[in-house]
């Protein structure tokens, strides 16, 4: 598979909200974020299925329609595909049609009724499900939670046994609310508030992003860093100890990546007065 997809001029750019952005640079010259996705897959093992899943849903939804995310979860990987369609109701792009599109390759019998309001909803890719050994049995559902104050989201887990609750997303504009972000973060079940340094969560690295994402989740919290630069992907990938090829690519590549603005993300929580970072990740569109 050829993994370099170059940006066309009729290009729409996107962040892992699919909320649009102007590109930073001229685009001639310049790579796709999907070529991100590709180099992952080539570079972690992935099964050829997962690339052709990713290709058949392409297919069915269209391209820039899909946002995809690489994750690392210890030194094992996956992941994981979201879809996004902000008319809910009068929603094209539904759980529905692309587990049609994907049922070639990986089965589901999952349902949701079309009266649902979700906004979003994302399926997990792994080597089992490449493999063939198991099937779509689950996948999360987002909801909208209004409010005047702040925007957040509700995550619920859809298996055959139907939805259960499973995480809470507040997304905070960096540049505006700063003191609210580290409020939220300081404030968790899953932290010793005393002695506790903010910047050990909220990496002055990343902190000049776009949007600082916040979410409590069952056993530990998250917080996202949205509409970083490619020099702070390359800083992220590197402290998180991704693979030598995976970091050394996005060095090589640098000026053709340097248009784009992305997303990364981890999980955490404190053990013994010290924090640990049980999962980590970065996305694009496809």
């Amino acid at each position: 598979m050829n993994i370099l997809e170059w940006a066309q001029p009729s290009d729409p750019y996107f962040d892992y909200c699919l909320w649009d952005y102007r590109p930073l640079a001229p685009t001639a010259g310049k790579l796709r974020s999907s070529t991100l996705l590709w180099h992952s897959f080539e570079t972690l093992g992935a099964p050829p299925q997962l690339a052709e899943i990713v290709r058949a849903v392409q297919a069915e939804i269209g391209a820039f329609r899909t946002v995809w995310g690489v994750k690392k979860l210890g030194d094992r990987y996956s992941w994981e595909l979201y879809f996004y369609d902000y008319g809910r109701l009068e929603r094209t792009v539904s759980i529905e049609r692309v587990l049609a599109a994907m049922a070639p390759f990986a089965g589901s019998n999952l349902a949701l009724s079309s009266k649902r309001p979700y906004f979003m909803f994302s399926i997990d890719l792994d080597q089992d499900l490449g493999e063939g050994r198991r099937s779509i049995d689950e996948l999360s559902v987002y909801m909208g939670n209004p409010s005047a104050m702040v925007s957040s989201g509700l995550c619920y887990q859809l298996s055959r046994s139907g939805l259960r609750f499973d995480n809470l997303y507040y997304f905070f504009d960096r540049e505006k609310y700063w003191e609210d972000i580290v409020g939220k973060v300081c404030t968790s079940a899953h932290l010793d508030l005393a002695g506790l340094d903010p910047a050990a969560i909220l990496w002055p690295q990343l902190c000049d992003c776009g949007i600082v994402v916040v979410a409590n989740k069952k056993h530990n919290d998250g917080v996202y860093f949205s509409r970083i630069r490619i020099d702070q992907l390359i800083w992220f990938v590197e402290k998180l100890d991704y693979p030598s090829s995976l970091q050394q690519f996005l060095r090589d590549n640098k000026s053709r990546l340097d248009h784009m603005l992305y997303d990364v993300g981890i999980d955490y929580r404190m053990i013994e007065g010290r924090i640990e970072i049980l999962k980590s990740a970065y996305y694009g569109v496809v």
